[in-house]
């Protein structure tokens, strides 16, 4: 090997030039060791390589390039070139066509498939290749397994260990092309024991997406986006495969996205079937009578919407069940009374269910660790609710639950994330803080999502709560009637409509992320009570965003002293929508003492009465995180920013060092963004729409080549002021025009 490193290094050191590819690289390559040199040591040389493994890619070249599949003309072409002139025929064309499409843009497939079937002329040979692929069997046994399913499954052999490949077989069980939601899939594979059980819900996620990154690495997963991957049509050809005839600890019967009308009853005990997927079929019914299916732990029947009933005979078939999926069955009703009975279930997803109006006693599921009943009919929890001991996630959003099952909750020792959102007609009786204390007593308790309604109940601040909140990792707590609002934020505090505050409010700010007040009267009085008590309770340094929306009596109560030090240091975001009465947005933010330190985005949307956004040269002197404004619907603004003519303010240069984007819209009276010159070093992005009196910009010189995107009406474009011809030409190849619309 040395030997042959050192002829190899001596015959590339005598070119100019050379272009050395190196294809299908399992491992990285230690290029001295075989011979290569290095870039830097011949800077003639070029090195491509192909794998199927990102890492490599990572590990020994600068720049990575997906190779995508083909797309349909390109797909034909090779397809037609591979199966000779048979398959442009008038008959087979169409079934040609079909069986292109199945290989899904792979070269390898196409290739091998139509080499398979070149000079037959009998179309019932064509069809049966269809039908084959279709059903993910290996035609022609032999080549497509040697040339085509071996080399995929030795991607599937080369993971890690025993546990990912197992992980990575799941996901054939979905339709072709589905998008499968990874927390989903995740929270299957901890019912079926493939993931720490001690674990909490966020580290079983965290290791579960760490495995998604590692089949995405190997090119057996595919991103759609954050929140969902794919399979590759012929990838999942060969897990089928894999799943259905080789892997005996993941056997599976795959039958989803098939358009079933019937179940047959000979094909789940017949082999010894671990999982079983009828998911997103067009079946009504399920055999009343099966025999025993001791061995299957997973079974995927959502998506058959005209699916009516689970007969009790068929669900006991399956007592060794994990699993159970009835998710978007539309039509189901009622779940039969045996459900306890399968002792084994963790994980029971009943979402999207609109006609589903009760559950089961489900007192014997002991092991049971996921409940997943979201957009149902149901108005009360089942029976045994309590005993559900092992219960980690618990979501019963968006159902008509009218009680709060404060007691039962606290008795769910082990849970860690309960959604109750969207149940309107659930009220809390009372003091709405004893009643969270309830439900924070339990000590595993990481992510609480619930809406109540507001009426009967009272808000005071206790110690108990605020270390409750505080140990939490998420929480969005909506208190009154009407839409939530939602943010980014792992905390969050939604109010609407409230019109009476209590003494004490500061757990509305203590250790949250987020506030929202929609629609709430007497703001300036809470806001008055809170400055009292500053020098109590200090800042609030974990409040990154402030939404008002709604607020129409500011200045019917006058807010009291102003605060003696920034209350909100950390504020990032401020959301202004319809609060009107005030004329700039200190008016609010000087009797809390903020400084805006930290303000990145400013969005201020129908605020009647603004006369202009933010005074500086008094308290705050710059804004040096200002990355947004947004100002839409403020018919009488003159001007965004207002500076102090006694602060002698020469060079604005530092004021908005990262500004980087600005949009405008129906601000009428709006005639510049400030009496003084200002300067955005870093603009990027301008939106400017129906303010017909905004004649000058801070276009430069010095941000001429940081800008990327202008958008107005060619009317705004042409009567805008420029310092220099030179300045509006270079800008020109980034100004889009758009319709103007009449101001309403």
């Amino acid at each position: 090997m040395e030997t042959r490193a050192i002829k190899l290094h001596a015959r590339l050191m005598m070119e100019k030039t050379f272009l050395l590819i190196l294809d299908d690289i399992w491992d990285p390559i230690d290029l001295d060791l075989v011979g290569i040199p290095a870039p830097e040591v011949h800077k003639g040389g070029k090195l491509i390589l192909t794998t199927r493994f990102s890492n490599v890619c990572l590990q020994m070249t600068e720049v990575t390039l997906k190779v995508e599949v083909l797309n349909e003309e390109e797909a034909w072409r090779l397809f037609c070139r591979s199966s000779g002139e048979v398959a442009t025929l008038e008959e087979m064309e169409p079934v040609a066509r079909a069986i292109t499409k199945e290989c899904a843009g792979l070269p390898l497939a196409i290739d091998v498939v139509g080499a398979s079937l070149r000079g037959k002329r009998m179309i019932e040979l064509w069809n049966d290749a269809l039908n084959a692929l279709r059903r993910s069997e290996p035609l022609l046994r032999g080549r497509i397994e040697e040339k085509v399913y071996n080399p995929i499954k030795w991607s599937y052999d080369m993971l890690p260990n025993e546990c990912i490949k197992s992980c990575f077989l799941f996901s054939c069980l979905f339709p072709e092309d589905f998008q499968i939601d990874v927390k989903t899939l995740v929270r299957y594979w901890l019912a079926e024991g493939l993931l720490e059980e001690h674990h909490d819900i966020e580290e079983v996620m965290d290791r579960g997406v760490a495995i998604i990154e590692t089949l995405k690495d190997c090119s057996l997963l595919e991103d759609v986006h954050r929140s969902a991957v794919k399979i590759h049509d012929v990838i999942r050809d060969v897990s089928v495969w894999i799943s259905s005839s080789l892997e005996k600890e993941c056997k599976s019967l795959i039958r989803s996205g098939i358009g079933l009308h019937k179940m047959r009853k000979d094909e789940l005990f017949t082999k010894s079937y671990k999982r079983v997927s009828f998911m997103d079929n067009q079946m009504r019914e399920l055999p009343d009578a099966l025999g025993e299916c001791p061995t299957i732990s997973t079974l995927l029947l959502q998506r058959n919407k005209m699916l009516e009933e689970i007969p009790e005979q068929f669900l006991l078939a399956f007592m060794s069940l994990r699993v159970l999926d009835l998710s978007e069955c539309k039509s189901i009703k009622s779940l039969p009374p045996c459900l306890d009975r399968l002792v084994e279930l963790r994980a029971v997803h009943l979402d999207q269910c609109p006609n589903l109006k009760t559950l089961p006693q489900v007192g014997g599921l002991a092991k049971l660790q996921v409940l997943v009943c979201s957009r149902t009919r149901i108005s009360r929890l089942p029976q045994g609710m309590e005993k559900l001991i092992s219960l980690k996630l618990l979501d019963l959003s968006y159902n008509r639950l009218t009680d709060f099952p404060v007691g039962t909750i606290a008795c769910l020792t082990k849970l860690e994330y309960l959604d109750m959102r969207g149940n309107s007609e659930l009220k809390f009786i009372g003091d709405i803080s004893t009643q969270l204390e309830e439900i924070l007593s339990n000590e595993r308790l990481i992510d609480l999502f619930i809406d109540v309604d507001n009426s009967a109940c009272t808000l005071e601040t206790t110690n108990t709560l605020l270390n409750g909140i505080k140990k939490l990792k998420n929480l969005e707590l909506s208190i009154g009637l009407g839409g939530s609002t939602k943010s980014n934020s792992s905390k969050q505090v939604i109010l609407k409509k409230i019109h009476q505050w209590a003494e004490r409010m500061e757990w509305l700010f203590a250790s949250m992320n987020a506030i929202t007040f929609t629609n709430c009267q007497g703001l300036g009085t809470m806001f008055e009570k809170l400055v009292a008590n500053s020098n109590e309770v200090g800042c609030f340094d974990t409040l990154q965003i402030l939404n008002i929306s709604g607020c129409k009596d500011w200045d019917c109560v006058g807010v009291g002293s102003n605060a003696k030090f920034d209350m909100l240091p950390n504020l990032r975001v401020i959301y202004l929508v319809r609060f009107t009465n005030i004329s700039c947005i200190l008016d609010f933010a000087l009797p809390l003492g903020l400084k805006f330190s930290r303000l990145e985005h400013i969005r201020v949307i129908r605020c009647s009465q603004l006369k202009y956004l933010i005074s500086l040269g008094t308290t705050i002197l710059t804004l040096e995180k200002l990355e947004e404004v947004l100002l839409n619907y403020c018919e009488q603004v003159e001007e965004l920013f207002k500076f102090d003519q006694n602060s002698g303010f020469q060079d604005t240069t530092h004021v908005f060092p990262n500004l980087k984007r600005i949009t405008l819209k129906y601000c009428p009276r709006l005639r510049f963004l400030s009496g003084l010159n200002i300067a955005c070093p870093r603009l990027e992005e301008v939106e400017v729409e129906n303010c017909p009196l905004l004649n000058k910009f801070p276009f430069t010189a010095q941000n001429v080549g940081t800008i990327k995107k202008i958008r107005g009406t060619q009317k705004w474009w042409d009567q805008l002021e420029w310092d220099g011809d030179d300045i509006k030409n270079k800008l020109q190849p980034c100004f889009t025009p758009v319709t103007e619309l009449f101001f309403v």
